[in-house]
């Protein structure tokens, strides 16, 4: 789940820098990009490395949240498959790990408004609350509420995703829209654990059944579940990135 938050990073952080350049309040730290750079790719790769020592705690001059740990209030899980039946909500979601992120293979094209890049994370820690009521490989019951923690390593992930641009308005401005996004990801490796606090003793039983379950299946349990991950990335990246686009103008992102 953690793959969408360095790629709202990036986009946040690159567009509100822009916004900023246009606003005459651009920080020192933040060097803009031309948008007949001759490496443009190269430029916002190198916007990002200037950005990073500011991430973990957050720019609210750039209304950037904090990265370390990222905080994500509430969220919901609602998949089916022929492998994994999920619904779960899961509150109080603190991922720490996400500033180490690495670019790589960045490929911007303002022509048709089309991009693609790849991302690798060494080691994410996940903790968060949850209320679950699904069913793993069709045979392991996961019911019940409590905490989860847990450590993803080795997370590698390909995204590439386009945007459409709108007429302008009355006030001579038109806005991105990204109307396409794909990820595909790769998890190397997993460990965590599901501890049930329900007043339910049965659903004790099913939070440990299932930790015995991914334990001995890890492999084949993190390729069932990266299609669900990789899904719900982009209905999120889609809703987030495109809030962020609306009250931009386009004419504002590069100078």
């Amino acid at each position: 789940m953690a793959c969408w938050l360095p790629i709202f990073s990036l986009v946040l952080s690159l567009l509100a820098a822009e916004h900023a350049v246009s606003s005459g309040k651009l920080p020192s730290y933040v060097s803009p990009c031309k948008r007949d750079s001759n490496d443009l790719n190269q430029c916002i790769l190198n916007a990002w490395e200037a950005l990073r020592p500011k991430m973990g705690g957050g720019i609210p001059k750039l209304r950037i949240p904090p990265l370390e740990p990222f905080l994500i209030p509430e969220t919901s899980i609602d998949r089916r498959s022929d492998s994994l039946d999920v619904k779960a909500t899961m509150t109080q979601l603190a991922i720490t790990g996400v500033n180490s992120v690495v670019f790589s293979k960045l490929n911007v094209n303002l022509t048709d408004l089309s991009g693609s890049v790849s991302l690798a994370f060494s080691d994410l820690n996940v903790t968060t609350l949850y209320v679950m009521d699904s069913m793993l490989m069709k045979t392991i019951p996961m019911k019940g509420q409590g905490k989860f923690n847990g450590t993803i390593n080795d997370v590698k992930v390909n995204m590439t995703g386009k945007a459409e641009l709108s007429p302008k308005n009355q006030r001579g401005h038109s806005y991105l829209k990204l109307v396409e996004i794909k990820f595909k990801g790769f998890i190397g490796d997993a460990r965590g654990r599901l501890v049930d606090n329900s007043t339910n003793p049965e659903n004790s039983i099913f939070a440990e059944t299932a930790n015995m379950f991914f334990d001995n299946n890890r492999r084949d349990v993190l390729d069932v579940l990266t299609p669900f991950i990789e899904e719900f990335c982009e209905e999120l990246v889609l809703g987030v990135v495109n809030q962020i686009l609306s009250v931009i103008p386009f004419e504002e992102m590069l100078i």
